[in-house]
């Protein structure tokens, strides 16, 4: 019997929001998605467990299933604890969305040109600048979806890039970040222009001119 695989090729479409983060390539007959830095998807997030669920081939099919993980994990809306996917499926993991395309391949042929809309302005780039420390004053460009802050010591956090802004969120330490003095606790917080973050001993200050 032929592997799934040799019929097409099977991917994983990740998106936060709005804003989609990377495509991802199940290549490997088992795959783990979770917290933990060694898992074959790596979800920064703390909604995701450690080690959150697996894929598995089998039999030809993909099977998802939950490892335990605290939130669940949900296919088109409903909880499973197991379930064999179909091309197009959209499931739940946290605060992402995984798509589970199947792509047969094209036989080669004259590659065909791409058309960019050209007309249409760049979205605004926010800025991270450090305000003490070592790095004082040293600016850091948030162009990517997601940016890790700290990591020096015991405090870091993320800074989400979505298509309705910025968004901070603690990852790990013994205290959550503070913006404007205040705690943000264990969910996104949603930056705004000239915001003051405070994350263990290190001070940063965000920039953003929607």
């Amino acid at each position: 019997m032929q592997s799934h695989l040799t019929r097409g090729r099977e991917t994983l479409i990740l998106s936060s929001g709005n804003l989609v983060l990377r495509s991802v390539e199940l290549s490997k007959p088992i795959m783990v998605i979770g917290r933990r830095p060694y898992c074959d998807i790596a979800l920064d997030d703390l909604t995701v467990s450690g080690e959150h669920a697996s894929l598995s081939l089998e039999a030809d099919r993909r099977i998802l299933r939950d490892l335990r993980s605290r939130n669940g994990v949900f296919v088109n809306g409903q909880a499973i604890n197991q379930a064999s996917l179909v091309h197009g499926d959209l499931i739940q993991i946290g605060v992402y969305q995984l798509r589970f395309e199947v792509r047969i391949e094209e036989p080669a042929g004259p590659k065909r040109k791409r058309a960019f809309k050209t007309d249409e302005p760049a979205p605004s780039v926010g800025l991270l600048e450090t305000m003490n420390g070592p790095q004082s004053g040293k600016t850091i460009a948030l162009d990517r979806a997601i940016t890790s802050i700290g990591g020096a010591g015991p405090h870091v956090a993320v800074i989400r890039r979505r298509s309705s802004g910025y968004y901070l969120t603690h990852l790990e330490g013994p205290s959550p970040p503070m913006i404007n003095g205040e705690p943000i606790g264990l969910m996104a917080y949603p930056l705004a222009h000239n915001d003051l973050i405070e994350l263990g001993a290190l001070i940063f200050r965000f920039e953003h001119s929607a």
